[in-house]
């Protein structure tokens, strides 16, 4: 188990500037060649050309391919699901539940119009254990996520009889919604009307009438 998870995960983290360099330089090589060859056409031979280092200088980093691409999903996820407490006192501000959401979606489309090719690659061409690697290092993130969602919503919802079951749906189909486009239609992430109908849906979703 120890070993397998090894094989995924980088062999040392770099503590200089010059080793931060190499490394920032073999994950940017890696997006790179990933958004035009895609998995099949990446290998370590090839992201070490493109970066300028020796391919022995990336392997003191990295076992393979599948664990530079772990550590690549794994920056992007804590980059753009950082969320500053002034984001946080933003939508505790927010008068009310729609208003609240068109910050949320506004937040999670951002996400995923960064690089749309490259979350097409990680969700339709990366084998499954890299995929189960990559979503291990999003379950810390993913929680912090629905965390939020919780505190944005409560104060809203009105018939729902089970807040964090509501949460845990609100959150994935947005994300479902919004990785969909990405990865299918990307223009839709530039489109008011795409963003209105989502945080239309789950208004409607969180506030209920009694029937």
């Amino acid at each position: 188990m120890t070993t397998r998870r090894n094989k995924v995960l980088p062999r040392k983290h770099p503590k200089q500037d010059r080793a931060t360099a190499t490394v920032d330089a073999i994950l940017q090589a890696t997006t790179y060649i990933l958004a035009c060859d895609g998995w099949e056409g990446l290998n370590t031979n090839k992201i070490a050309k493109r970066a300028g280092v020796n391919i022995s200088s990336l392997y003191q980093y990295f076992p393979n391919k599948q664990a530079i691409v772990v550590e690549l999903q794994r920056r992007h996820i804590a980059r753009s699901r950082q969320v500053q407490p002034n984001q946080l006192q933003c939508l505790r501000a927010q008068s009310s539940l729609r208003s609240v959401l068109q910050l949320v979606v506004k937040h999670v489309i951002a996400e995923h119009s960064e690089q749309p090719t490259l979350h097409r690659v990680f969700s339709e061409e990366l084998p499954r254990s890299t995929r189960r690697a990559i979503q291990l290092t999003k379950d810390v993130s993913d929680q912090s996520m629905q965390d939020i969602w919780r505190a944005c919503v409560k104060p809203f919802a009105k018939n729902v009889p089970d807040l964090d079951i509501a949460t845990f749906v609100v959150k994935s189909v947005v994300h479902a919604v919004i990785h969909d486009a990405a990865t299918e239609s990307p223009e839709l992430l530039q489109s008011a009307m795409f963003s209105d109908e989502l945080v239309t849906l789950i208004e409607r979703y969180v506030v209920r009438s009694l029937r």
